[in-house]
C-alpha cells in the first residue's frame, strides 16, 4: 500500500536551520575579560539549507513508501494560549533559525503544504490522520501526535516505526493528562510520574474510567476537576474538527 506522508514539519525548519547557521561573537575578547554584551551574528548557507530541506523530505517518503507527501506547519494563534494553566510559556522569547521563514517559504513553495491558523500542525495532523486512516503515514517527532493517533507511524528524528493500537492512543491521552509535558510546558497531577500514571490506568476498561481515574488522582493531590478539564484540552490532539477547534469536554 502506498501512503502520502503526512509530515509535521515544523521541526524541520529547525532542525536544518539549527544545524547549518554558524554563529559568530565579534567581541568575544570583551565579553571573556571585560564582563560585556556580545555582539553576534548568525550566517547561514541558504542553498545548503534548501538541499537538505529537499534530502530530509526525500529520505522521510521513502521510509514511508509514500508517493506523495503532504507538509504541515503552525501558523498564527493558537488556542492553547488562552487556557488558564499557561502553556509553552518556556518558549516565549526563544530565538528562531537565522533562515527560519525563507526555509518555510521554500517548503511552503516545493511542497504541498498546509499552514495551520488557531491551531498546531499536530492538531491537523492527528485530525486527517483520523479521518483518512489508510490514505496516510503519519511522520512526526512529537510523541503527542504518535501515540495518540491509532496506526502505524514514522519518526523521521529516531528513524523508528510506531504500531499504536486504538486503546493505547486513548491511554495516551489520559496519561498525558496526568504526567503532564515539560517540552510544552504543563506540569500535570503534582507526584505523577510515568509509573503511578500507568498504574492509575492499567485496570481502565474503556474512557469513562480513564477520566474518573484521572479526575480521582487530581483531587487526591488537592487539585480540582476543573484543573484536569484545563491540563486535557493542552493535552489532547483532537480537538479540532476540521472547520474549528472544540475544546474537550469532560465524559
Amino acid at each position: 500500500m502506498s501512503y502520502t506522508a503526512l509530515i509535521d514539519a515544523d521541526s524541520l525548519i529547525y532542525k536544518v536551520g539549527f544545524s547549518i547557521e554558524d554563529k559568530t561573537v565579534w567581541n568575544e575578547y570583551e565579553v571573556q575579560y571585560e564582563d560585556a554584551e556580545p555582539d553576534v551574528e548568525y550566517i547561514t548557507d541558504l542553498e545548503q539549507c534548501y538541499a537538505t530541506c529537499d534530502a530530509l523530505v526525500e529520505n522521510i517518503m521513502f521510509a514511508a513508501e509514500a508517493e506523495e507527501c503532504l507538509l504541515v506547519f503552525t501558523g498564527k494563534g493558537n488556542f492553547r494560549y488562552d487556557n488558564p494553566l499557561g502553556y509553552k510559556q518556556h518558549r516565549v522569547g526563544a530565538r528562531k533559525p537565522t533562515a527560519y521563514t525563507e526555509i518555510l517559504n521554500y517548503l511552503m513553495t516545493k511542497y504541498p503544504s498546509k499552514m495551520c491558523e488557531g491551531y498546531e500542525a499536530d492538531d491537523y495532523v492527528v485530525w486527517l490522520k483520523m479521518q483518512k486512516p489508510d490514505d496516510y503515514m503519519v511522520c512526526a517527532i512529537d510523541k503527542d501526535v504518535i501515540y495518540q493517533t491509532p496506526g502505524l507511524h514514522y519518526n523521521y528524528s529516531t528513524e523508528d516505526y510506531i504500531s499504536v493500537s486504538e486503546r493505547k492512543a486513548k491511554l495516551f491521552e489520559y496519561y498525558q493528562c496526568l504526567v503532564g509535558d515539560t517540552s510544552d510546558g504543563y506540569k500535570g497531577c503534582p507526584g505523577i510520574g510515568p509509573v503511578k500514571a500507568k498504574d492509575i490506568l492499567r485496570e481502565c476498561q474503556d474512557e469513562q474510567e480513564m477520566w474518573s481515574a484521572v479526575v480521582d488522582t487530581y483531587e487526591k493531590k488537592g487539585l480540582t476537576k476543573e484543573d484536569a478539564i484545563n491540563t486535557m484540552r493542552l493535552c489532547s490532539m483532537h480537538q479540532f474538527n476540521g472547520e474549528e477547534v472544540v475544546l474537550w469536554e469532560e465524559i
